[in-house]
């Protein structure tokens, strides 16, 4: 497996973040809490490049995406897994995306297509989703993407699960 990934779906592309998208990743790195300073979106991107490193040689912990609208070329988000916490049986599904591209299907797009590179690239045997309570367009995702949804979490949110069988 190569340290850069890129996946094409119809509309998007989800893509290994390079050192050129610095600034989009100061811009959208937390997109509810404003943007990251450029050092800090630099440092942001040598963590994401050494977890990918790390996938490549077997050992995942993190994948981090950048989601690229197809037609426009715009950087419009983050998927992917997160399995840092060890203590988590199975890693977890994020995703991310900048308001002006809500409602569309393309979280559902995005989503769907990272689990699929889950189970056949990483060989991932189960993944785990959450949700916040007020959440219910996140909420809503997982379910169209047939994840199982397991009830509230110990945080008070939607808590999701799928295994690569179902």
């Amino acid at each position: 497996m190569t340290s850069t990934i890129v996946i094409e779906t119809p509309r998007l592309i989800l893509r290994t973040v390079t050192t050129a998208d610095v600034d989009a990743v100061a811009e959208s790195w937390q997109l509810d809490e404003g943007p990251l300073s450029r050092e800090e979106a630099e440092e942001r991107i040598t963590a994401m490049l050494h977890n990918h490193e790390q996938i490549a040689a077997g050992k995942f912990r993190h994948l981090c995406l950048a989601i690229v609208d197809k037609e426009s070329g715009a950087f419009i988000g983050w998927c992917g897994l997160d399995h840092r916490d060890q203590r988590q049986a199975h890693p977890v599904l994020f995703y991310l995306l900048k308001g002006r591209y809500w409602g569309k299907g393309l979280a559902t797009e995005a989503a769907e297509t990272l689990l699929g590179y889950a189970f056949r690239e990483l060989e991932l045997t189960r993944v785990d989703g959450g949700a916040a309570l007020e959440n219910l367009a996140s909420k809503r995702v997982m379910e169209k993407i047939s994840m199982k949804y397991l009830g509230l979490n110990e945080e008070g949110g939607h808590a999701f699960t799928l295994g690569r069988e179902e």
